[in-house]
């Protein structure tokens, strides 16, 4: 779990190196001015930081799986998840190293967004599932009601869609496009759907999509256990985070406010990612006979 904490930690330390301009601050890679340590200043020690921040987390994912697979009975159920986790951190690694050489194209700067929340879903999934097998008895989980299920997914689309668009918006410099709120530049919710406009404008749309349903989700599964307090955490998230998005507007874009953005659209996405871990668990443990030892209904979410 610590290791996955500190994951989220370095989504939000890449976005803090986006907001000071810092992502050349050493313009070559893997080494920062052929130096594994360079002469400091601010930008290239953020950009360093993240690069040594990275680094550590994948060692000790490393460590975490030498742990698992040295111990017989993890080795069984989690080789799998540990091998997608792996995958997806160097495919991170890479999309980190094009993005460095190439410039900052928005396609690797929204990739490496992209992968870096995944990874840390991962590690999240990975932790919980990990926890629950050391139980001795399955956790109880609440039948799912009809609908809901679908919805949870919607919202899932939706979270990956908007975090997306935040990408392309940041690459693009499109952050104040529309410098004001609710109206874009004080003409219509929306102006335009191309260009700088247009990528601000679906941001906002996709947003307002995502907090209807995220609110829906939150109104259908009140009162059911641990999803209903989920969605319920989630819906509470969105609700300060369109807070945060209209503070970075109208403040036009401090560094300080960009990373609670950041970092609280990846808790967005942490939390959406565990109501599915969720809703796949009540749904399969609806579907089959309870077992216990071992925390057997927790695998059928993390495979």
């Amino acid at each position: 779990m610590a290791l996955a904490i500190v994951a989220w930690c370095l989504v939000v330390v890449g976005a803090l190196v986006r907001a000071h301009g810092a992502g050349l601050a050493c313009p070559d890679w893997p080494l920062c001015f052929g130096d594994a340590i360079p002469a400091f200043d601010l930008r290239i020690a953020f950009e360093w930081g993240h690069r040594a921040l990275a680094g550590s987390v994948s060692l000790a994912l490393v460590a975490l799986a030498a742990y698992v697979l040295w111990t017989r009975a993890l080795r069984e159920r989690f080789l799998r998840p540990l091998a997608a986790i792996f995958a997806v951190l160097g495919v991170q690694i890479i999309l980190g190293a094009l993005t460095v050489l190439l410039g900052l194209p928005p396609w690797t700067v929204t990739a490496h967004l992209l992968t870096g929340n995944a990874f840390v879903i991962a590690l999240f999934w990975l932790a919980f599932a990990l926890l629950e097998s050391a139980r001795p008895v399955a956790l109880e989980r609440p039948r799912v009601p009809p609908g809901v299920a679908q919805i949870v997914f919607a919202c899932a689309v939706l979270v990956v869609l908007q975090i997306a668009l935040g990408g392309l918006v940041a690459s693009h410099y499109a952050g104040l496009a529309c410098s004001t709120f609710p109206l874009c530049n004080g003409d219509s919710l929306a102006p335009a759907l191309t260009g700088q406009v247009g990528l601000q404008v679906v941001h906002r749309l996709n947003a307002y999509a995502l907090a209807l349903a995220v609110g829906l989700l939150a109104w259908r599964t009140r009162g059911l256990g641990r999803i209903g307090a989920l969605a319920g955490a989630t819906f509470a998230l969105v609700l300060l985070q369109g807070i945060v998005g209209v503070a970075n507007v109208l403040l036009r874009l401090p560094v300080e406010v960009t990373g609670a953005h950041s970092a609280l659209a990846t808790a967005i996405a942490l939390a959406t990612a565990l109501l599915v871990r969720e809703t796949l668990t009540a749904r399969a443990s609806a579907t089959s006979p309870a077992r216990s030892a071992g925390g057997g209904i927790a695998l059928e979410g993390v495979r």
